[in-house]
């Protein structure tokens, strides 16, 4: 998740700045957690269990790195830990139950990107003041509400094509978030610098 709430108020504090900068590495872990996923997801033949399996564990792991990650649009903490159980959940849920058809595991998958893409244009909206390319993420944002309709809309996905879109978000996913955690590592040092 790029940001998280979509009701902040937009303007930060020197603490919240502060405190948002420190957290940078856990933004590129789970950059780089999605984007070898999405290597692993797209260059590897599954079978429907496989595949529940390897995206329940992912899930899972993403969840658990969102719940320590500090929100970078300002918000409190609670947003993080929420979305990120949340996620930890639904990888739980698809872990546990290794055997869903793909009708199933295309079904969570879109239902999660629809909110994530949902949040991330909320959030994006919400701090376009304070992020310096809200715009990128409010693209990203629409683009990831508009790739769960097409998800939500063919539920009846050959395995080729749910790996493909699945492999190809995370992968997206991942170098955007790597992208961004130099952006909030730097974002206390832009603060400092004199505005011309």
């Amino acid at each position: 998740m790029i940001v998280t709430n979509p009701f902040s108020l937009g303007s930060w504090t020197r603490r919240e700045i502060d405190n948002i900068s420190s957290g940078w590495w856990v933004l590129l872990l789970t950059g780089v957690l999605s984007v070898v996923a999405g290597g692993i997801i797209l260059f590897t033949d599954w079978s429907v269990g496989d595949l529940a399996v390897f995206v329940g564990a992912l899930l899972l792991f993403r969840g658990i790195f969102m719940m320590f990650s500090v929100p970078i649009d300002g918000a409190i903490r609670g947003w993080s830990i929420v979305l990120g159980f949340i996620e930890a959940m639904v990888g739980l849920a698809v872990w546990v139950w290794p055997g869903p058809t793909l009708l199933v595991v295309a079904f969570v998958i879109g239902w999660y990107v629809l909110f994530s893409g949902v949040m991330t244009t909320a959030g994006a909206i919400s701090g376009r003041h304070v992020l310096p390319y809200w715009g990128v993420m409010l693209a990203f944002g629409i683009l990831e509400t508009l790739f769960s309709f097409w998800l939500l809309a063919r539920p009846g996905l050959t395995l080729v094509a749910a790996v493909l879109a699945l492999g190809l978000w995370t992968l997206i996913y991942g170098v955007v978030q790597i992208a961004l955690s130099f952006e909030v590592k730097n974002l206390a040092a832009r603060v400092d610098a004199p505005t011309r």
